[in-house]
């Protein structure tokens, strides 16, 4: 599968220069996270840094932020939206607190499940792996019996999912500012989609485990990337599932075709190139189907729960 093992390379190249890179700015403590291609290993030339500051203390404007981002963007320069959810800083409190109550805006969850699912560290690993074992001990709670899956935990991904999919409509639709819609629509095909199954299939190993085991099984599931995750809970059936994911990613690599998807309006939806992505999207859902059927057989509790 040439492109995931060049994206992979290309990936873990930057990262290692950004991490070389920003080591000297960041105060001891602080946290500097990325989440997107780069964090799944799935990155291109093409490709933006969803970096983010995560602070311990209540200043959200470090002194030491401009020149992380300046070294980010030496390495990567294409950077993440000045409105978005990235290139930012956070408060450490709002990732572990708030879960599921009236402030827990698409702001927050986005970046809570990033996190989770696809969160890679450019600097303090060891605070990555702190905060992403407190949101585990908060979804998975003492109470929780071990035939129970983790449905507060499955919930929220449900939840973060949908979002994502209500969100993308809003984003090419009724925004004044509608951002390209083919290429969003694409990677809500794939990529989101993946990452929504890689949650999906984590917490359905949860089921007949301890709390223990529940936490420690998912921390070391979230540790890997999308890919790896995937391949580790369903083995060689993957496989045809990842091989129509190497094809996204070799389409993706290529710049020009990029730019096509970019220029597309609404009225271009028999556009041969977007046609020829979607259908190929149909069979990724079609083998990701496929691959959760035969991996979680109909008795599995991860069917009734994620039904009703």
């Amino acid at each position: 599968m040439k492109a995931i093992e060049d994206a992979k390379k290309f990936s873990d190249e930057k990262l290692h220069l950004i991490r070389e890179a920003i080591k000297p700015l960041v105060p001891s403590g602080e946290m500097v996270f990325i989440n997107g291609s780069f964090a799944r290993r799935e990155a291109s030339p093409s490709s933006d840094a969803d970096f983010y500051i995560v602070t311990r203390g209540a200043d959200l404007k470090p002194n030491w932020a401009p020149q992380v981002r300046s070294e980010i963007e030496k390495i990567v320069p294409i950077a993440p939206a000045q409105d978005g959810a990235f290139a930012d800083v956070e408060q450490l409190d709002t990732l572990i607190s708030n879960i599921g109550g009236e402030h827990d805006d698409n702001h927050n969850i986005t970046r809570r499940m990033l996190l989770l699912l696809e969160g890679e560290w450019l600097f303090n690993d060891t605070g990555l792996r702190d905060i992403r074992r407190r949101i585990l001990e908060r979804y998975i709670a003492d109470g929780i019996t071990d035939h129970q899956l983790a449905l507060f935990l499955l919930n929220d991904v449900v939840r973060y999912y949908r979002t994502m999919a209500v969100d993308y409509e809003f984003k090419t639709v009724e925004n004044k500012k509608a951002k390209p819609w083919a290429i969003r629509y694409i990677k809500l095909v794939f990529s989101r989609k993946l990452l929504y199954a890689s949650g999906l299939f984590s917490v359905a190993t949860t089921a007949d485990q301890t709390r223990k085991q529940k936490l420690d099984g998912l921390e070391k599931l979230f540790e890997l990337t999308v890919i790896d995750r995937m391949k580790l809970i369903c083995g060689a059936a993957a496989r045809p599932m990842l091989d129509s994911y190497n094809h996204f990613l070799t389409k993706l690599e290529d710049r020009a075709l990029r730019d096509h998807l970019n220029s597309l309006k609404k009225e271009d939806r028999k556009d041969p190139t977007f046609s020829e992505l979607k259908n190929e999207g149909h069979h990724f859902t079609r083998e990701l189907l496929k691959l959760f059927e035969n991996t979680f057989d109909s008795t599995h509790p991860i069917h009734r729960a994620i039904i009703f």
